[in-house]
């Protein structure tokens, strides 16, 4: 069934033109606020998202609606909780939810510091998963010095990742993807920069396997005729010269000197 069909319900035989509320809408606006929100807590920020929009009712009784937006966000709208305009609770549960509070160029930049300087080097496949998800949430709004540190973030990962890595070389070409969606935030030049950022990091894994390949094939390569009699010359030379003097003497032909001949004293003895 399709989900608009699904959302509005089939047109009222009477009225063609204007469908009539289905069933689940009417649900869904009968409930209080609170239950509301408790509803789509259990789903998707993106289910909210695309129910919102579907027809004019749940556009009121949600995106427009300051008590949903109470309910729905909580605790994080903070001194906030009293405004009664439904776009300013929206915004802040946004700078909420993408963590976008305060410097956060600058709390992004200390997270990829110290996770740096970990034992184990930087988690590259979370850190790219952190930059498309806070690329994600940006608006227009938010265009200025703020998102240009986080190309400029964006880009610097994308050149110390491990493309061979397969799970890392993934999020990197999903960080790309989003950054390439959001012309609305990030300026052409920002989109060539994160690009050719990560071109290069091919070109790099690239130009490795091609100097690991080349060392192996070295090693492989089959010797010149005539090489092992070469080594054991050179093996044999070598001996030679660090072998003790008489040691290949030929002993053979050696014989022992003539025996003296008997002295008066030996002869008297012998009696």
């Amino acid at each position: 069934m399709d989900f608009e069909v699904a959302l509005l319900g089939p047109p009222s035989p009477s009225s063609p033109s204007r469908p009539r509320p289905a069933p689940l809408v009417e649900l869904v606006l009968e409930l209080q606020e609170e239950l509301r929100a408790y509803l789509f807590l259990f789903m998707e920020v993106t289910c909210l998202g695309q129910a919102a929009p579907s027809c004019s009712r749940l556009r009121n009784g949600l995106w427009a609606d300051a008590a949903f937006w109470k309910a729905y966000a909580g605790v994080c709208l903070k001194e906030h909780w009293r405004e009664a305009n439904a776009a300013v609770l929206r915004e802040r549960f946004r700078v909420w939810l993408f963590h976008l509070e305060g410097d956060w160029e600058k709390d992004f930049a200390e997270v990829i510091e110290q996770d740096s300087r970990s034992e184990f080097g930087a988690n590259f496949l979370q850190l790219l998963q952190d930059a498309r998800y806070i690329a994600s949430g940006l608006m227009p709004t938010d265009r200025g010095p703020r998102v240009d540190e986080f190309a400029k973030l964006a880009c610097s990962l994308l050149k110390q990742y491990n493309p061979k890595q397969l799970d890392e070389r993934w999020a990197a070409e999903s960080l790309l993807s989003k950054v390439e969606q959001r012309n609305d935030v990030f300026a052409d030049d920002q989109v060539s920069q994160v690009a050719s950022a990560f071109a290069e990091s091919l070109e790099r894994s690239m130009l490795e396997q091609h100097l690991e390949g080349a060392d192996e094939a070295h090693w492989t390569e089959p010797l010149p005729e005539g090489a092992w009699q070469t080594w054991e010359l050179e093996e044999e030379d070598q001996s030679e010269e660090e072998s003790f003097p008489g040691m290949h003497t030929d002993f053979g032909d050696w014989s022992p000197p003539a025996a003296a001949e008997e002295s008066e004293t030996d002869q008297l003895m012998a009696r």
